[in-house]
């Protein structure tokens, strides 16, 4: 898939995805939450409870209970392609977490979300991601 739509528009979701990781890497739920539509979905198989969550306040709820886990995460992302189509858009942006856990654990995650967006009264929310592990370490 390569790049198409609008360049205000192709502007507009990078700085959703930009948005989305400044969020989590400051652990700060409003901001993150208000990239999400309000009856988006958001599925991350690989984690228990996070499989399909539906609706921005679920997920904010699932979101910052996970983050409770954590006491950092350095997340990173840059959208891989996106093609625009008048309200709505498909495209995949590729992530580096680093994180440490409560524990003390290090861990490092890249991985792939494969996303759905939706625009609303001239606003970019996410409208599904799916997220996919694609190397540990």
């Amino acid at each position: 898939m390569t790049f198409s739509g609008l360049t205000d528009d192709r502007l507009a979701l990078h700085e959703l995805v930009m948005t989305y990781g400044d969020a989590v890497t400051r652990n700060d739920s409003s901001d993150w939450g208000n990239t999400w539509a309000e009856n988006a979905i958001w599925s991350v198989p690989n984690f228990p409870g996070l499989e399909k969550v539906e609706g921005r306040n679920e997920i904010v709820k699932r979101w910052q209970d996970a983050m409770k886990n954590y006491k950092y995460i350095v997340f990173t992302a840059h959208l891989g392609s996106l093609k625009i189509n008048g309200n709505l858009a498909k495209g995949t942006t590729y992530t580096i977490e680093v994180s440490t856990d409560i524990d003390g654990k290090k861990a490092q995650i890249h991985g792939q979300y494969l996303d759905n967006f939706i625009k609303i009264n001239n606003q970019w929310y996410f409208k599904k991601r799916t997220f996919s592990i694609l190397h540990t370490t």
